[in-house]
């Protein structure tokens, strides 16, 4: 008895449209990733956001003398904000779609102890309901990439 040999027919493809499908691949996938970073920060997914927070502490570094420690201790406040739902809104972080990067976080501060060691924690609002007047309102701290350079009063004598 004799048995149908089965014949296999060998599909070759040309290397190049490989490559080229790879890269169309990357492209469209950069492309959606570049998208993505410009909406508004509280449309940006939890993966992309925790990027931003990287790079907004990067920012902040140099301005208080942060260590790696600093940094990673400083990420893990931040993330635990993040996933408390503190960091949601657009009051709280001012993002810039454009530059695509956290300007600032309002209520955030950070300051160093006696100890030299640095220490954060976002500001507890106090609401204090008084009677008739209205006082104007104190600025909330905030930490910020912007650097300004402070008035003083002496300044402003020396100008006068």
């Amino acid at each position: 008895m004799e048995r149908h040999k089965t014949h296999k027919n060998a599909i070759v493809e040309p290397l190049g449209e490989e490559k080229s499908t790879d890269d169309s691949l990357k492209k469209l996938l950069d492309g959606g990733v570049r998208i993505a970073l410009q909406r508004p920060w509280h449309r940006i997914e939890r993966g992309l956001r925790l990027g931003r927070l990287r790079q907004f502490i990067d920012d902040v570094a140099p301005q208080y003398h942060m260590t790696d420690k600093d940094k990673e201790s400083f990420f893990t406040f931040l993330q635990k904000s993040l996933d408390n739902k503190l960091l949601n809104t657009i009051k709280v972080v001012d993002y810039d779609q454009e530059t695509e990067r956290i300007r600032t976080i309002k209520g955030l501060e950070i300051k160093r102890n006696q100890e030299e060691n640095l220490r954060w924690a976002f500001s507890s609002k106090t609401v204090k309901k008084e009677a008739g007047t209205r006082k104007k309102k104190k600025p909330e701290p905030s930490v910020s990439t912007i650097i300004e350079s402070p008035e003083t009063k002496i300044e402003e004598k020396m100008e006068q």
